[in-house]
C-alpha cells in the first residue's frame, strides 16, 4: 500500500519534470513548424538565437527594407542610363584618342595632322568652349577626376559593372561608388560632345554597346540564382 501510495506522487513528479519548463525541457513547436520561444526560469523570455552567419537576421539580404532601397539606387534604372552613357563615351574616346587626343586634353596641337573625320574637331572644340555650360562640364570633369579626367572615367565604368552583379556587398559602399560613377558619367558626356561628334553613324552603336554591358550586369544575379 505504501509503495502504491508513493507512485503517484512520483508520477507526478515524473510527469512535471520534461513540463517544467527547465533547461532540459525540450523546445516546443508552435503550428506551421515554427520553433517557439521558450521562458527560461523565473519567467524571463529567452533571448532568439542569431541566425547561423551571425549579425543581424538578413544583414547581407535585400529582403531588408532599408538594403533593397540601397540596392535599388545602386542598380537602378537612372544610374543605369548615366553609366551606359559613360560606357560609350570610354568606348568612342578610346578609339579616337590617337587620331584625336586623349579624354580632357585641353586642345589637339596646333598644326597636328588630324584624319578626314576629324577635321573639323578643333573648330567644334573652340565653338562649344564659348559656352558657360561647356566650361563648367569640363571644370567639374577635371576636379571630380582630380585632374586625370580619362583615368576616372575608367574608374566609373569600371565601378558600375562590378557593383550591379554583385548583391552580397556592401549596400552603402555600392550605392556610393554607383551614384558617384553615374554623376561622373554624366559630367563626362556632356564634356565629351566633340569626341561623340566623331563617331558620327556609329554613336548609336557605341550607345547599345554601353546599354547592353550595363543590362547584362544588372540582369546577372537573376542568372545566376536560375541556374543555380
Amino acid at each position: 500500500m505504501a509503495q502504491q501510495a508513493a507512485e503517484p506522487g512520483g508520477g507526478a513528479a515524473a510527469d512535471a519534470g520534461p513540463e517544467s519548463g527547465g533547461p532540459a525541457a525540450k523546445a516546443r513547436r508552435e503550428p506551421g513548424g515554427a520553433p517557439a520561444v521558450d521562458a527560461e526560469p523565473g519567467g524571463v523570455a529567452a533571448v532568439p538565437r542569431t541566425p547561423p552567419g551571425g549579425g543581424a537576421p538578413g544583414a547581407g539580404s535585400t529582403d531588408v527594407p532599408g538594403v533593397a532601397r540601397l540596392r535599388a539606387w545602386t542598380a537602378g534604372w537612372s544610374s543605369g542610363l548615366a553609366q551606359a552613357l559613360g560606357a560609350a563615351v570610354l568606348l568612342v574616346t578610346e578609339c579616337v584618342r590617337k587620331d584625336v587626343a586623349p579624354f580632357g586634353t585641353a586642345r589637339v596641337p596646333d598644326g597636328a595632322g588630324l584624319p578626314g573625320y576629324a577635321a573639323d574637331f578643333p573648330r567644334m572644340a573652340e565653338a562649344l568652349d564659348a559656352q558657360w555650360w561647356f566650361r563648367a562640364a569640363e571644370a567639374a570633369r577635371d576636379a571630380f577626376g582630380f585632374g586625370e579626367p580619362r583615368a576616372a572615367l575608367w574608374a566609373a565604368v569600371c565601378a558600375a559593372l562590378v557593383v550591379r552583379p554583385n548583391v552580397d556587398g556592401p549596400p552603402r559602399i555600392q550605392c556610393f561608388l554607383s551614384l558617384a560613377g553615374a554623376c561622373y558619367c554624366l559630367v563626362a558626356g556632356l564634356s565629351a560632345l566633340p569626341y561623340l561628334a566623331l563617331a558620327g553613324a556609329a554613336l548609336p552603336f557605341a550607345l547599345l554597346v554601353g546599354g547592353l554591358a550595363v543590362v547584362l550586369a544588372t540582369a546577372a544575379p537573376r542568372v545566376r540564382r536560375r541556374a543555380g
